[in-house]
């Protein structure tokens, strides 16, 4: 029985899980709402004589952030859930829409973006949940819960790099005129506007963005040489620069949420006689073993996670089962 009324450290625990399904969960073959990342938590309480406690804070540790979704969906399922809670009808405001240029003419026009606009949501041409769960509702949910972790500057950052990806996966290469004849160095197709909002949201100029996708560097006995890419091997750069980028979204999000979350040393009680130790409860949610017409490496990982996990669950049981029967005689 823990006594956690009123904690503000409590309500920022529970308002981190609208977040992190958000930006971590999506609908696949077999769940609308599936974690696609491991997630340890682990929360400390205040433990008293009396037999109450109170929470103190707690701490998120994540694994296995399953990237591949970004650039490959399999038939009937969907991305990450942030990606049409930003895009839902009801959802963001049309300012904020223009703000993120996620209307017509890139932010210039008021006919709001959907879904189907973008190949990072439509690729699979699932759009929508099975599970009656409308992104509107989802996206107003997430946005009251980051306000209490993060800052109006914090949310404006996270939505730029979520809308820069929705415009990245709309992304065409085409061959460089500009090369000698038989190189097959390819250029950015920037006659649509798609990568000068990437590059806006994102806070590059165009150039930079360009040769991040389009060439190679190479470094030898002190020369720097530069190799354009073809567009084969540019699409490939593309979609590392889009799993690397959300990665790092996703932990700069966890982070921050453990920043708010953290035990703090003013909220430990001093009296030694009432404060007898500080008990710490651990929670483990993982995606269960799947297995699906085509594997990702990624799954890979995570079945071989679980299996790991239920061996070391039977060893400790079994182990638990004996040392009984010892006992017992």
């Amino acid at each position: 029985d823990f006594n956690c009324e009123g904690s503000g450290v409590e309500r920022q625990v529970l308002q981190s899980n609208p977040v992190l399904e958000s930006f971590g969960n999506a609908r696949t073959i077999r769940n609308d709402n599936s974690s696609r990342f491991g997630k340890f938590i682990e929360m400390s309480f205040e433990a008293k004589r009396t037999g109450r406690g109170t929470l103190l804070g707690a701490s998120i540790y994540f694994y296995l952030l399953e990237k591949v979704r970004l650039v490959s969906v399999n038939p009937g399922e969907r991305n990450y859930h942030i990606f049409y809670e930003v895009l839902s009808p009801s959802g963001m405001e049309l300012e904020d829409r223009k703000r993120y240029m996620l209307t017509s003419s890139f932010g210039r026009g008021s006919t709001p973006s959907s879904v189907r606009d973008f190949r990072m949501t439509s690729m699979s041409g699932t759009f929508d949940r099975r599970d009656g769960v409308d992104d509107s509702d989802t996206y107003r949910e997430l946005r009251m819960a980051m306000d209490i972790c993060f800052s109006f500057d914090e949310q404006d950052g996270i939505f730029s790099v979520v809308s820069a990806l929705l415009h990245a996966s709309n992304l065409r290469f085409v061959s460089d005129e500009r090369q000698s004849s038989g190189s097959e160095g390819c250029a950015i197709y920037n006659l649509d506007g798609t990568s000068g909002a990437v590059a806006s949201l994102l806070g590059v100029t165009l150039e930079a963005l360009e040769t991040s996708l389009t060439a190679s560097a190479i470094e030898a006995r002190g020369e720097r040489l530069i190799k354009k890419l073809s567009i084969a091997k540019a699409e490939k750069a593309l979609e590392a620069l889009t799993k690397a980028t959300y990665g790092a979204l996703f932990t700069y999000i966890v982070m921050r949420i453990n920043k708010s979350i953290e035990v703090r040393r003013d909220s430990i009680s001093r009296g030694i006689d009432e404060v007898k130790s500080i008990a710490t409860i651990g929670v483990l949610d993982i995606f269960g073993f799947e297995s699906f017409e085509k594997n990702s490496f990624e799954q890979l990982c995570i079945n071989y996670c679980n299996e790991a996990l239920q061996q070391q669950f039977n060893r400790f049981v079994f182990k638990s089962e004996q040392a009984e029967y010892e006992r017992e005689g």
